[in-house]
């Protein structure tokens, strides 16, 4: 399909739109009020959020709860941190950097276990490795996961910074940029970039940070270890809902898109602004894909990978005072959801086309 100047400034024109405000909740509140926030836009990757919201899974348990943007990982630390959100949908890696630094921040539940950080061009660009990004204009937001870790991925791959020429802008200009070619390269989250590449009819190269050394868990719900400890019905609540969200997300694509695209009515009226959002979802689907997900239950973080990515973290990005791995999450708040065998195998089948490639 091929997407025309018009159809994609009122895609991205909707994505900034959608960003001026939360996302309100419906007539009938429940008894206690949350404060939550994204990470980034409200793209499909997210939908299950909506999804939970739109569905009643939060309000049956009591909860009232209002979804707002983001700015990028690293700008969820500190509203969480200093208790404007109760619970922030973060990158871990990015969580973990913020906690080194002395800020109140635990993951109580995981939706991402697979990172899909990375550095992407245009198909037609001749960037396919680190090393071809020496000489050539990156863009990133400078709020976003991919920019915060970036020292981590030039420590690993051994690229001289001072070659790359890093460019900064806001979300909807950074898709802009690499889609009319302003840039030869954007720093980003593969299922933020991917769905307004596709659905242009254009494809990616992808040079993910995980295939060169700096493995991590990706993104995790984070609260104050204060709330887990003074509201663990709060934080059973809000995962339980969530985590019921990602399920039905996982069972009900087609339905969950149509949620999706109700509750942020900025992306009705294209046809591209639905693709965007069908590819998100698809591709959050994907990256939920792993063992513990399917014999843990839904939102298990396993231990082992925790451990790697709080090594990547102090390795790549200097972080000496660091917590013990084991003070940055809890599992006590997931696993009650979960998907037969036999629904596990068809989600994973029909997922698997959407998995960030890997490096060959």
């Amino acid at each position: 399909m091929t997407l025309h100047r018009r159809s994609f400034l009122t895609m991205t024109g909707a994505v900034a739109a959608a960003g001026a405000f939360g996302f309100p909740s419906p007539a009938v509140k429940a008894a206690t009020p949350v404060k939550f926030t994204l990470p980034w836009l409200p793209l499909g990757t997210f939908s299950f959020t909506f999804v939970a919201k739109a569905k009643g899974f939060w309000e049956k348990r009591g909860l009232d709860v209002t979804i707002d943007r983001g700015f990028g990982s690293g700008r969820v630390c500190v509203p969480v941190d200093q208790g404007q959100y109760d619970f922030g949908l973060i990158d871990l890696a990015v969580m973990m950097n913020c906690a080194g630094r002395g800020l109140d921040l635990v993951a109580i539940g995981g939706t991402w276990p697979r990172s899909p950080i990375g550095i992407f061009a245009r198909k037609d660009s001749n960037i396919t490795t680190p090393k071809h990004l020496e000489g050539e204009t990156v863009g990133f937001d400078v709020g976003s996961g991919d920019f915060q870790l970036w020292p981590a991925f030039v420590k690993a791959t051994g690229i001289d910074d001072s070659k790359v020429k890093k460019v900064t802008m806001d979300a909807p200009g950074l898709m802009k940029a690499l889609a009319e070619g302003q840039v030869k390269a954007i720093g980003n989250f593969f299922g933020s970039i991917a769905p307004t590449i596709w659905a242009q009819g254009q494809e990616l190269n992808s040079i993910l940070y995980e295939d060169y050394g700096v493995k991590m868990y990706s993104l995790a719900v984070a609260a104050k270890q204060s709330t887990i400890d003074k509201k663990p019905e709060l934080c059973q609540a809000f995962m339980s809902g969530i985590m019921e969200g990602l399920k039905y997300l996982y069972l009900n694509p087609e339905e969950s898109v149509k949620i999706h695209l109700d509750m942020v009515k900025e992306f009705k009226g294209a046809v591209t602004n639905q693709k965007v959002i069908e590819y998100g979802a698809a591709i959050s689907t994907a990256l939920g894909m792993v063992p513990s997900f399917k014999e843990k239950g839904l939102g298990y973080m396993e231990p082992e990978l925790m451990k790697v990515t709080a090594e990547s973290v102090k390795t790549y990005m200097g972080v000496k005072n660091l917590p013990l791995a084991e003070k940055l999450y809890t599992n006590k708040f997931v696993g009650e959801v979960k998907l037969t065998d036999a629904e596990w195998s068809a989600v994973e089948a029909r997922s698997a086309k959407y998995i960030p490639p890997k490096r060959s």
